[in-house]
């Protein structure tokens, strides 16, 4: 018999699936182009009582699961790259090349879609996006070596996980909005070897 309270929560979370999908679905209608500045005017454009009206409920409802729109597509952005990393992650990650490779060419890819390769400005879309990635980005890298449980690495699970996570993510952003002067392919290859191998100088 399913309880009243995970009834409840599945109706919550299918309320919050709605108002995500009628934001998406208002912007996909007034972008006139695909880039991150048209976007991010038509997220500004955009207002919470016209996704409450093309969710079909009333600005209550939307103020019950987004205390503002800005939290609204933070949500949007969290689960969209949460979705990417687990449609390209393997389904029983090892801690070795194969698997911290793709992750880092996902990510270089995921980045190379939003920046093309230029320096691009925003002031909402791009601070949300990298900052939500990363958090997402952390938090897969700290389950992942929770599972792995070497004794081999000292410092605490938490600090290694956010230290790889810059690892990756740092320069997949500087990358991604410079002349490509390699390919991701090249760049996820050089990151992780660095991760795996460190610098690895040669003595003098």
């Amino acid at each position: 018999m399913v309880s009243q309270k995970s009834h409840h929560d599945r109706r919550v979370q299918r309320t919050r699936q709605t108002l995500q999908h009628a934001y998406l679905e208002i912007v996909r209608e007034k972008l006139t182009s695909k880039t991150i500045r048209d976007a991010e005017r038509c997220f500004l454009a955009t207002t919470i009582q016209e996704i409450a009206e093309r969710a079909n409920v009333n600005r209550g409802t939307f103020y019950l699961h987004f205390p503002d729109k800005y939290m609204l597509v933070e949500a949007v952005t969290r689960e969209q790259f949460r979705q990417v990393l687990t449609d390209t992650f393997p389904a029983i990650p090892q801690w070795d090349y194969q698997s911290l490779h793709l992750v880092a060419l996902t990510v270089l890819q995921t980045f190379e879609q939003k920046y093309q390769h230029e320096y691009q400005t925003s002031t909402v879309l791009l601070p949300l996006l990298e900052r939500t990635a990363h958090e997402e980005l952390t938090s897969l890298l700290g389950a992942w070596l929770k599972a792995a449980h070497s004794e081999r690495i000292y410092a605490p699970l938490e600090t290694r996980a956010r230290i790889i996570s810059w690892a990756i993510f740092g320069p997949a952003v500087q990358w991604s909005q410079e002349e490509a002067k390699i390919s991701a392919e090249e760049m996820a290859h050089l990151i992780t070897q660095t991760i795996l191998k460190g610098t690895e100088l040669p003595s003098t």
